[in-house]
Order: C-alpha cells, then structure tokens, then sequence
C-alpha cells in the first residue's frame, strides 16, 4: 500500500472469533497508520448531556441507528481486529484478512474527495428521522438484526462506488451486510452528485488485498 489509502476493516465480536463482525471504513496515512473511520452504531440521546453516545448494540425501543465520523466524534473509534494493544498499524489486520484496501496511492485531497459521498450520505441517514445534532437516524433492530450497523457499512460503500469486499475466515453473523439503509434513488442521487454515475454501474468484487498499513485517530 502507498500513499493515503481507503480500507474496509472488521472488528471481531468477541475480539479475534469468528462468531460476529462489526464493518466499518478506515483511512490510512502514508506511514500505513488508521487515522479515521466512519461507523454505524447503535446510539441513545443522553438528555443530561445534550449528546448522542453510542452503545455495542441496540436493544431498548428507543435506540437508534446512527452514523459517525471520528474526526468530529473521536469517541466513536473502534478497535479493529489484527491490531496489536498500543498500535494502528494496519498491517497484521491486512495481512490477517480482518481489512481489506479499497483504493490506495491517494493525496490527502484525493482521499477527502472519495469520502465526500459517504459523508453525504451518513448525514442523510442520521437525518431519516427528526432529532438532534442532525438527527436521530433509523430505529435500531433489537440485538441488530436488520438494517443495522453493517448495513450503515454497505450503503457507504455503494455511495463510494466499492463493491462489497470479502474478508478472509468470513464470520458467523454478519446481519444486515449487503443491505441499504437509503433506498436506490438516494443512494444514485449520491453517486450523481459526486459524478460516480448509478449504483448499478459497478459489481464486480474487488481482488485479493496486498500488504498494506494504516493508523488511529484519538
């Protein structure tokens, strides 16, 4: 991997099982360090507080399912799985197949243009429902099985114009993985707006990831 890069990244439920996966977009310094990710999570509005604060999973009627960018919300970072204690080198998660690269050899300004739909987009799902801090996004299914945080994972990467990447030792339960949480038009209105054409436009699977790295934020 060189340059900036754009990953798909796995945390393992429990760490290192194949039992359940949590999917999430990282981005990745020149130096192969995760510095950012975009996350879906289940989320409850602390009303004392004033802010929105995220839990493992959602099981209380009045969860929601919500997007996050760890440049705004750096609470949100989650450990991805291959990742020694202390460090955001990406390469044992590379190598271990718990991430894969989606585009590498990027500037920094490359790297903020290939977000910017995603980050289009994970507002227009927070915004699915009225709320605060931009809103309060989609009921979340109980213990996450329906559109839920993986499918907050797949409905940026059809935004981006990234097919669904295969993870080596796929996991158990993956629920919600492959599903949208906006429908077809949105998501083509995304791409139209951005110039990356329709969500049909593009299927095929990305190939096998090589070696890499990438970094954490705080």
């Amino acid at each position: 991997m060189t340059g900036w890069a754009i990953l798909a990244a796995e945390l393992r439920i429990p760490r290192e099982s194949a039992f359940a996966a949590h999917r999430l977009i990282v981005v990745a310094n020149p130096e192969g360090e995760a510095v950012r990710q975009l996350n879906g999570l289940a989320s409850w509005f602390d009303h004392a507080a004033r802010v929105w604060r995220h839990k493992p999973i959602g099981y209380l009627p009045n969860d929601r399912l919500r997007g996050y960018d760890t440049s705004t919300h750096p609470q949100t970072w989650m450990p991805i799985t291959g990742l020694a204690a202390g460090s955001w080198r990406l390469t044992p998660a590379i190598a271990s197949g718990a991430a894969r690269v989606l585009a590498d050899g990027l500037s920094e300004a490359q790297v903020a243009t290939r977000l910017a739909p995603a980050l289009e987009a994970l507002k227009r799902i927070n915004a699915l429902c009225a709320g605060p801090a931009g809103g309060a996004g989609l009921p979340y299914p109980f213990l996450g099985f329906g559109l839920n945080s993986n499918s907050f994972f797949s409905t940026l990467l059809a935004v981006m114009d990234f097919a669904e990447p295969r993870f080596v030792r796929p996991a158990l339960l993956t629920p919600g993985a492959g599903a949208w949480v906006l429908p077809r038009s949105t998501v083509d209105d995304i791409r139209a707006r951005h110039s990356l054409g329709t969500s049909g436009a593009k299927k095929p699977e990305i190939p096998v990831a090589i070696a890499s790295t990438p970094s954490a934020v705080g």
